[in-house]
């Protein structure tokens, strides 16, 4: 008898749709970690209005209100280190910035294209923030940022230059170089959650992954399963043929013999010498035609007779598999 544990057609199926819901919800998880901490981390947007609109030039002299703020701190900087800036930009009314025309001088230089991010506000004027990674390689205790961006006037089309706010930002490892000593909850996010912002979701979905499939993959371990299957008739085979070989076998032992052979090469009650030998074993053949006097002859195998049988029955048994 065959077991077969291996999974039904229907079965297959519905494991490939656990998996590609598992994987659904992993991609999920995966997905809102990552904007929530960007939602989590992104800055907040100014109010120009509170700033007074002169966190840089009013808008008089073809000039464009703008805000610079350094994200997270700006001390303890060590030459080369990224500083992050968001530079947040109004657009008024008939005034057109261009976001890719940002120069950046003085000590700074850019570390790479800044990103842009747009807001409209109620009175149909537009916010836009850069967000710029800076270097600098200049070795002082304080390091300056200067620039400009452009935008164009759209009547006249006349364009115009706008300087950055000048901002500054301390390199001293530990101390600023300021009489005042800085003071509060330290803005940095703490190593743990920077290192474990994205496994713990992952560990989560990870989880539900494994509880999704639990069936499927229960179902394809017991399907990789190869039972080990005792062959009784073999085992009786053998028995019989140690038996014929020191001679404590009669004829109902022959006989039995006889049978096991036959149901086991699927050979019908056929005399030995009748049977078609191409389709046979030559053991087999063999073993079925010197086995057919000790099942109906009145006398006993004498000692070559059955010496001779019993080594084509060890031949005929390798034959069985």
């Amino acid at each position: 008898m065959k077991i077969n544990f291996s999974l039904t057609a229907n079965g297959k199926v519905r494991a490939f749709m656990k998996v590609g819901a598992a994987l659904l919800v992993v991609a999920l998880l995966s997905l809102a970690s990552y904007f929530g901490y960007r939602a989590f981390t992104a800055p907040e947007w100014p109010d120009f209005v509170a700033a007074g609109e002169a966190a840089a030039q009013t808008a008089t002299g073809g000039s464009l209100p703008l805000i610079a703020r350094v994200d997270e701190r700006d001390y303890g900087y060590r030459t080369g280190d990224i500083v992050n800036v968001h530079l947040f930009v109004k657009q008024e009314k008939g005034i057109v910035v261009d976001t890719q025309a940002v120069t950046v001088q003085g000590d700074f230089e850019m570390a790479e294209k800044p990103s842009v991010a747009s807001k409209k506000l109620a009175n149909g004027s537009m916010v836009y923030r850069l967000d710029l990674r800076l270097q600098s390689f200049k070795v002082a205790p304080k390091v300056v940022l200067a620039g400009t961006i452009s935008a164009k006037r759209a009547e006249s089309n006349t364009r115009f230059d706008t300087a950055l706010p000048s901002t500054e930002v301390f390199t001293s490892n530990t101390y600023d170089g300021r009489p005042n000593l800085m003071e509060g909850q330290d803005p940095r996010i703490a190593a743990w959650w920077y290192y474990s912002r994205h496994i713990v979701p992952l560990l989560i979905a990870g989880i539900i992954f494994l509880l999704v499939l639990r069936q499927a993959i229960k179902a394809h371990l017991i399907a990789r399963i190869k039972p080990v299957l005792i062959d009784h008739a073999r085992l009786r085979a053998l028995a019989l043929v140690s038996a014929i070989k020191d001679g404590s076998a009669g004829k109902a032992e022959h006989l039995e013999l006889d049978g096991l052979i036959r149901d086991k090469f699927k050979i019908g009650p056929v005399p030995a010498e009748h049977l078609d030998i191409t389709r046979l074993p030559t053991a087999v053949h063999d073993f079925l035609k010197l086995n057919e006097p000790a099942i109906y002859s009145q006398d006993n195998l004498d000692d070559d007779g059955r010496s001779t049988l019993a080594n084509t029955a060890a031949l005929m048994m390798k034959s069985w598999k």
